[in-house]
């Protein structure tokens, strides 16, 4: 079920008493992307994996779902390794419902290309648990159940739930969800879990890692860098709310946050590649973005409460 760029959003007649434009063409700039590849990577509303579902198995398009704005477009491994993998963008249209269906999305593209070595790390802001000082994958469910939730023009939420997690012995559920125009993912996570959780980015060597601390709600941490497998720039920041988060710290895969105890995580993570159009070329102006970035969710959690 690929969905068109361009969706005609219906004609005014001569007899038509508005004045306003006739609206000849509403310009699709988000969605979501689950690829069958057992039915030709057709792109259907919802997936379980079956009993025994392992990573490699090569039954999903690029590994597991998307979604994507004109900005940016983000994937997620539908398996243990729940990593969040970025798709950079060279040009605003939508490209997941064509990606990761027989092309290799690791060779640079007219659209762009795959630009993130994930390795052992959760990525570019996945969510994982803590083992003891170390933010680590969340590993193995019985299932995994990727479903759309919402897929319009401006706005698209994945709901990913991982059934019978091994690492937390119950169901957790995740809405990944982003907007036309914004570069930003919001992640709810839902479900107890017998482990803290913990979101991260992957650490690579020779980049910038920075926490901007406020006094407001939102915080953020950081690492800017040549660190895309083109290679070149690359931002990745997670925003997280700071009465949410016990620790702030690294290891040898991520710069990652730990949450507390019995909290259902809400954040919000972005990626930033040089490529993109209009995006900031060094670290001082991807930092200036961030702390713009914070300001404007800073100011709206004020007006929301």
């Amino acid at each position: 079920m690929n969905r068109a760029h361009f969706i005609l959003a219906g004609l005014f007649t001569a007899a038509c008493a508005s004045t306003e434009p006739a609206l000849l063409g509403v310009a699709d700039r988000a969605a979501v992307d689950i690829g069958d590849l057992s039915q030709g990577g057709q792109n259907v509303m919802s997936i379980t994996t079956p009993i025994g579902y392992r990573q490699g198995d090569k039954s999903l398009a690029y590994e597991g779902p998307g979604w994507e704005s004109d900005r940016v477009a983000y994937r997620l491994y539908l398996d243990g390794r729940n990593a969040v993998d970025i798709f950079g963008k060279r040009q605003p249209s939508l490209i997941l419902h064509y990606v990761g269906r027989g092309d290799d999305y690791h060779a640079m593209a007219e659209w762009g290309m795959d630009i993130l070595k994930v390795g052992n790390s959760l990525g570019a802001g996945g969510f994982g648990v803590m083992r003891g000082a170390e933010a680590v994958q969340i590993g193995d469910a019985a299932r995994y159940r990727a479903e759309v939730v919402t897929d319009t023009n401006d706005r698209a939420t994945l709901r990913v739930t991982h059934v019978g997690s091994e690492s937390c012995g119950n169901d957790i559920q995740a809405d990944y969800t982003i907007e036309a125009g914004s570069r930003l993912t919001d992640v709810r996570v839902r479900g107890d879990c017998a482990l803290p959780l913990a979101a991260g980015i992957v650490v690579h060597p020779e980049t910038l890692k920075d926490v901007v601390s406020t006094s407001g709600p939102w915080s953020a941490i950081f690492r800017y860098g040549e660190q895309s497998l083109v290679p070149d720039n690359l931002g990745i920041v997670i925003f997280y709310k700071s009465a949410e988060v016990s620790r702030v710290s690294d290891d040898s895969d991520d710069s990652y946050i730990a949450f507390k105890a019995k909290v259902s995580p809400h954040y919000k993570f972005a990626a930033v590649w040089s490529q993109e159009p209009g995006a900031p070329q060094d670290a001082d102006a991807f930092a200036g973005w961030v702390q713009t970035t914070l300001d404007h969710l800073n100011n709206q959690d004020d007006h929301d409460r």
